[in-house]
């Protein structure tokens, strides 16, 4: 392996991962696609006559929509960057190889739509007076440049779940126009608009200072929006999950609930109902221009709204377990090639680590073990943080520790097979047996010491 394995401790790589991720999704679906797409549609209504007061609320709305996608949304942009690179430099490694150039042109995409919406903010009370119509096409141009980028990326992120048949054709094609390409691209644009359109109906409900009737009218049309954008993701999400494996489904609960909630079946689907519920009362308050009602449904309209992108991100990332890239890479970014080819030979691992030295230690053993479970584990569980290695195996003897390490891919079916020799797994189940119960193991006699 050529590149060093850090891991996050406590919270682990895959939650610090997620929480950049969700928190950028957030942002460049519902911010900067969702809000965006309806003040625009908000700044025509006004130039087209249909009442100055659209556009005053679009040019009000636009401002933190400037600030929140050009800041928060740029920077978790490059942070899923910066932490993807660092702690799996393997996968993205491959990713950038075969879709370099849709990757580099969505980087350009994204910087022409930052040009683009900066332009339309800073010349917005100008070109309003002077030139409407340019104004118009400004925010039609940047809507499509965005959808452009969401194009662009929906082809990767659909490779990693379904890559059909690229591992054994390995064209280009094959990868990008994968079969959950579409349905997940018309999926986020269209949870995308909802989410937007519910960040408008709670500013409406709070800070619009128009009249009521003028109030009234902004409500119903963000309701209908939201309303359309929630009945076209019911769709599109239904399109989208019945083309992934049903083999992968399988794990969805587990995945979202983890060990201990998924044991109970009706948890999740009671959860997805109420907040679909939810969503639905939200957008029916803004289209019947309840005000009030619509304020005391936002919130929880909101952090539900949340959790669902939250589930959506997390199912799409670990369902396909134990791959990273199906067909091709195992999550801890070894591939399958390399490893079943170590496997029949025996071959051992810590000779390729050159950023291991397990020779020059004073405890050569337990670096050797560290060093071992960082490749095979590390990706998925920490040391006495989230997913605690050690508090899987506390109080279990050593032979059950090299048994469980010994037959992984077949005890949970999305966990990785061990990387190494026959030896090296029964180094590293020593040192994970002596870490799990370091407590309760008998200290080591000192010499002279008396019994």
């Amino acid at each position: 392996m050529i590149f060093p394995l850090l891991h996050v401790p406590a919270l682990g790589d895959g939650m610090t991962i997620a929480l950049n991720a969700v928190v950028h999704v957030l942002i460049s679906h519902g911010v900067a696609i969702g809000m965006t797409t309806i003040i625009v549609l908000f700044q025509n209504l006004g130039a087209t006559g249909h009442g100055a007061f659209w556009e005053e609320t679009a040019r009000t709305l636009l401002k933190p929509v400037v600030i929140v996608t050009t800041s928060v949304g740029a920077v978790t942009g490059v942070g899923i960057w910066f932490i993807t690179g660092i702690l799996a430099p393997e996968g993205i490694g491959s990713l950038i190889h075969l879709f370099f150039w849709p990757w580099f042109i969505e980087w350009w995409a994204f910087t022409t739509e930052v040009i683009i919406l900066l332009i339309y903010y800073f010349l917005w009370d100008r070109l309003a007076r002077r030139r409407p119509r340019l104004l118009m096409a400004l925010g039609w141009g940047y809507v499509a440049v965005a959808l452009s980028s969401a194009v662009l990326i929906s082809g990767i992120l659909g490779f990693m779940l379904t890559p059909d048949g690229w591992p054994q054709g390995g064209t280009f094609t094959q990868a990008y126009f994968n079969p959950t390409f579409v349905p997940q691209f018309m999926l986020r644009i269209s949870a995308g608009i909802a989410l937007g359109a519910l960040l408008i109906l709670g500013w409406t409900g709070w800070r619009f200072k128009g009249t009521a009737n003028e109030r009234g009218r902004v409500l119903r049309l963000t309701g209908l929006v939201m309303l359309l954008a929630m009945a076209s993701t019911a769709v599109f999400a239904w399109v989208y999950f019945s083309r992934v494996p049903q083999t992968y489904l399988t794990h969805w609960k587990f995945a979202v609930a983890t060990s201990v909630w998924s044991q109970v079946p009706n948890l999740l689907p009671v959860l997805n109902t109420v907040a679909v519920a939810c969503l639905v009362l939200a957008a029916m308050a803004g289209l019947l221009k309840r005000r009030k009602t619509g304020v005391i449904l936002f919130l929880p309209a909101l952090i539900l709204a949340v959790g669902m992108v939250a589930e959506f991100e997390r199912v799409r990332e670990f369902v396909r377990g134990p791959y990273l890239l199906p067909g091709y890479m195992y999550a801890n970014q070894t591939r399958m090639v390399r490893q079943e080819a170590a496997s029949r030979q025996d071959r051992p691992l810590l000779p390729s680590l050159d950023w291991v030295n397990a020779t020059t230690d004073n405890a050569p053993a337990a670096r050797a073990g560290r060093a071992l479970f960082d490749v095979n584990c590390g990706v998925c569980h920490t040391i006495g943080g989230i997913n605690d290695i050690t508090v899987r195996l506390r109080g279990r003897t050593l032979e059950s520790v090299n048994a469980i390490t010994s037959i992984t891919e077949s005890m949970v079916p999305f966990m990785t097979p061990f990387n190494g020799s026959e030896q090296e797994r029964l180094t590293m189940s020593t040192y994970l047996y002596s870490l799990a119960n370091k407590d309760t193991l008998p200290r080591p006699q000192l010499q002279g010491e008396v019994k």
